[in-house]
């Protein structure tokens, strides 16, 4: 064999051949030939050929253009086990391609979509969905078996595809990796996603969630001993629906010019945190002051529950008193939205004081989210959720370990 021949084969990491001649056309085909002689898959003893036909399979790529290798596959005639057909070394089963071609791919389609990837690979884009789900499959099969350990969790829902399709992602907090994907979001859905993960239960400390029902109970059920801590960016959102519900109606007992005012220089105000301000900020808030007593007052109790929050410093039995000091303050006042929000908060109030034990929250899991719908952008959706499912494991999970 020439130096010519050889470093062609060992790029495309063929062993037991020899290049007889190239065929160049849209593709770049070498034509092979075996070396070795027939042996049985069974007992791998030497046998007679019996017949053969000519198969391509898809070895590589050079600067785009796709390379097959054509080869002679053999039948061999074995007494004891029939005819078979003899192992040709080059791919798996019945696969049309070999395993560096399997790991390029899906390396390509970790950063890319799978059009661009079959552009860079010079293969169809069905080719490249092909080879890309039977891989990943594959490296989820061992993946399920071998769940990263995690002592505390996040659970979050992303909208996978239009008409309220979601998915439950449940993630290691420490790792911001995606451990599992369910399809829907409500408490079966996570009770099926723990089931999957069940040999990392016991280890599970906290789990880190929103205010969604479902998730709670589901939380409680698979995962007694855990500590559930509400995400406190969720609790300030919540929050702020009910300053902007409480906002509104006042509003709408305001003359028509200053509900205009009011809408349009004091809503971002009373809703933005006092640290997140920009110096017009800041000044529409001492107009605020000055100018509308009732507002500003709405913005001082939203800032001070928020602020007990603030620090993990803070001791479970000093918060609890903050927060049923401020509860009691909302009673006082004349804010009916915020009155509900402080129900809420003293059904609640155990699971919230949670966060003092482990001040977590769901700020990976929505760094995840972000990755997620960029996946579904580059992508532009996915009718398969099981396909979805490998995909986000590979993008934002552990999958890819096992390349």
């Amino acid at each position: 064999m020439s130096i010519r021949e050889e470093i062609i084969l060992k790029i495309f990491k063929i062993q037991g051949y020899k290049l007889k001649s190239i065929t160049e056309g849209d593709d770049l085909v070498l034509n092979l030939e075996r070396i070795n002689e027939s042996i049985c898959p069974i007992c791998s003893k030497i046998k007679p050929r019996y017949d053969s036909r000519i198969q391509k399979f898809y070895i590589g790529t050079i600067l785009t253009q796709a390379v097959y290798a054509s080869v002679k596959i053999y039948r061999i005639k074995c007494e004891e086990h029939k005819i078979k057909t003899e192992r040709h070394g080059i791919s798996d089963g019945k696969k049309r391609y070999t395993e560096a071609v399997a790991k390029s791919v899906i390396l390509h389609t970790e950063l890319l979509d799978n059009k661009s990837t079959s552009k860079l690979l010079g293969l169809s884009a069905s080719s490249v969905y092909r080879i890309d789900r039977e891989r990943l499959s594959e490296m989820f099969e061992k993946y399920k078996n071998n769940i990263p350990l995690a002592t505390r969790l996040c659970v979050d829902e992303t909208a996978y595809r239009k008409g309220h399709k979601y998915a439950t992602i449940i993630s290691n907090y420490d790792s911001g990796k995606v451990l599992w994907v369910e399809k829907d979001r409500n408490k079966k859905s996570l009770i099926k996603g723990y089931k999957a993960i069940s040999s990392i239960i016991d280890g599970i400390e906290a789990v880190s969630m929103d205010l969604w029902k479902g998730y709670e109970l589901a939380t409680i059920e698979a995962i007694p001993k855990a500590k559930i801590i509400y995400d406190k960016f969720h609790l300030s959102r919540i929050l702020n629906r009910y300053i902007e519900e409480q906002r509104r109606e006042y509003q709408k007992t305001l003359p028509d010019e200053d509900r205009k005012e009011v809408k349009k220089n004091y809503r971002w105000v009373l809703l933005k945190r006092k640290k997140n301000h920009s110096k017009a900020n800041k000044l529409d808030l001492e107009y605020l002051k000055i100018k509308n007593e009732k507002l500003y007052e709405l913005y001082l109790l939203k800032e001070s529950f928020l602020k007990i929050f603030d620090s993990s410093y803070k001791t479970k039995q000093r918060a609890k008193r903050m927060i049923l000091n401020w509860v009691d303050t909302v009673n006082k006042t004349s804010l009916n939205s915020l009155k509900n929000f402080a129900r809420i908060t003293i059904k609640r109030i155990d699971k919230m004081l949670n966060w003092f034990d482990y001040p977590i929250s769901n700020g990976k899991a929505e760094g995840v989210n972000n990755t997620i719908k960029t996946l579904f952008k580059r992508s532009y959706g996915y009718k398969d959720f099981e396909y979805l499912k490998i995909k986000i494991l590979q993008k934002s999970g552990e999958l890819m370990r096992y390349v």
